[in-house]
Parts: C-alpha cells; sequence; structure tokens
C-alpha cells in the first residue's frame, strides 16, 4: 500500500529531475526537483496520519461524519496539503544562502 502512495510522488520527482537536466537554465535547481515532490508525499501523509489518529485517540469527532463535498475542502487542505508543502519546502530550503 505505502509503495502505491509513493510511487507518483517518485514518478514526479523523476520527470521534474530530467526537465531540470534537459533545460540549461534549470540545472542548478535539479536537486531541488529531485527531493520536493517525494518531500511532499512523505510529510503530508505523515500530519494527516498524526491529525487522523490525534482526533480518534482524543474523541474529537472531526471525521466521524460523511463525506459532504466542497464543504469538506478546507480541513483536506489543512491536514494534507499545507503540511506536504511546508515540508517540501523546508526540505529544500537552501541552509548555506548567508553563509559568508
Amino acid at each position: 500500500m505505502q509503495l502505491i502512495y509513493a510511487i507518483p510522488f517518485v514518478l514526479i520527482s523523476v520527470f521534474a529531475f530530467s526537465l531540470c537536466v534537459v533545460v540549461p537554465r534549470w540545472r542548478k535547481y535539479k536537486v531541488q526537483a529531485l527531493v520536493a515532490p517525494v518531500a511532499f508525499g512523505f510529510c503530508s501523509i505523515v500530519a494527516a496520519a498524526l491529525v487522523v489518529l490525534t482526533s480518534d485517540r482524543f474523541n474529537l469527532g472531526l471525521f466521524t461524519r460523511p463525506w459532504t463535498g466542497p464543504r469538506d475542502v478546507a480541513p483536506l487542505l489543512l491536514i494534507y496539503i499545507i503540511p506536504g508543502l511546508i515540508g517540501s519546502w523546508a526540505a529544500v530550503l537552501d541552509r548555506h544562502e548567508n553563509r559568508t
């Protein structure tokens, strides 16, 4: 099951890396293109699992009602997409930027 979840992120990562290698102006971003999609997948699933397990453990009832469509998009953004974006951003952050 984890392999099925990871395959799209790895494929996007390989495609983005290949694209950065082919385009000369983008070559400096090849490592970030390789790391960012996989980091997004990892951070988003870990954050979503932590929120769901914490909600279940403390009986918060966040995930007990059925899906109602567009109304449930905001929680999806908060527990899956935003942590994934923050995690991928942190993974590619240049830590040597301001060193002299």
